[in-house]
């Protein structure tokens, strides 16, 4: 009994001293209740393109993967020694490209008439050849995220514990932006008339095109959107308010976050269209185009944060957990 008492008395002593880590750590009464963390990421963010069949068909074209980075402000309450609920708000990039040299081909109605003699009305049918060299778009996407979740821990020695979190959040698409570069050569062939244009025809939009100054936005964008993630790594309590956190984590959009667009006829926008009637080119975007059908975005990578106990912890009578 004595024995007991002498071991005692120096652990309620030490569960009132702030300086150290025995007051709100593994071997201690006292277990931190209400946490803040503040951290910031980055790693592979990419926007994991889906093709469509006429995507895959097109031989050269190439989908890339994208680097981006995150900031969250996320708050955990444990309910339990072991277990909390987490939820917060957060901020996400995710980068992507396409490029490649490919070619298209596309049958299109010239209504125009302007350099073939034909009956008022009379409508030709053409195809209209798109060549692509060096191509290449480079894609963004900003992303407003509100992650919830469960937390665990579990202690490994004094101040140092292994913590995970698992569960799911609404994303929010703030922006997007894509920047293409590249040359294009366009060319038409008049099979019913045998006839074959180069590109020196700039006025009927068969010519040589530098893609360097389009840009845009992705503009049939989902607003919202649902990701499941996790993340799992180590914290180091070294006050009894600060502690350090530094883990991995991964997320991943379930749903498309493109809603494909389509014309009357049913027909996914092309890639560039030339307008007979106003003389102009346009350029739309290849996640706008009738190339892609499908984006997922996916991110993982490292992330450190600080972390902030608030109140005071809890007494939990428990030791060694």
């Amino acid at each position: 009994m004595l024995t007991l008492l002498v071991i005692s008395v120096p652990r309620v002593f030490a569960g009132s001293t702030d300086t150290l880590h025995t007051t709100y750590v593994v071997n201690s009464d006292y277990v931190p209740t209400h946490v803040v963390q503040l951290s910031v990421g980055g790693g592979l963010h990419t926007l994991m393109p889906r093709l469509t069949e006429e995507g895959k068909n097109t031989a050269g074209l190439r989908g890339g993967h994208g680097a981006g980075a995150q900031a969250q402000a996320i708050y955990t309450y444990f309910i339990h020694k072991y277990v909390g609920i987490t939820a917060g708000f957060g901020f996400e990039l995710y980068t992507g490209n396409m490029n490649g040299e490919f070619s298209n081909r596309v049958q299109l109605v010239d209504r125009v008439n302007r350099y073939m003699n034909l009956p008022n009305g009379q409508n030709m049918l053409y195809w209209l050849n798109s060549d692509y060299k060096d191509f290449k778009e480079s894609q963004q996407l900003y992303m407003l995220t509100i992650p919830v979740g469960v937390t665990g821990r579990v202690n490994i020695t004094d101040p140092i514990q292994l913590r995970g979190t698992v569960g799911f959040g609404m994303s929010i698409i703030a922006g997007s932006h894509y920047r293409a570069t590249g040359q294009l050569e366009t060319t038409a062939d008049y099979p019913d008339y045998n006839l074959h244009f180069d590109s020196d025809l700039p006025q009927h939009g068969f010519s040589n095109y530098y893609l360097g100054g389009y840009q845009g936005k992705i503009e049939n964008t989902f607003p919202v959107n649902m990701f499941v993630y996790g993340d799992f790594g180590m914290h180091y309590q070294f006050t009894r308010r600060w502690g350090l956190y530094a883990g991995l984590y991964i997320s991943y959009n379930c749903f498309n976050a493109i809603r494909p667009t389509t014309d009357a006829a049913g027909n996914r926008p092309e890639l560039v269209k030339f307008s007979m009637d106003t003389r102009q080119f346009t350029y739309a975007g290849i996640l706008n185009s009738k190339f892609v059908e499908a984006i997922n975005p996916l991110s993982f990578g490292v992330k450190i944060g600080v972390t902030i106990t608030f109140l005071d912890p809890i007494k939990c009578n428990c030791e060694n957990w």
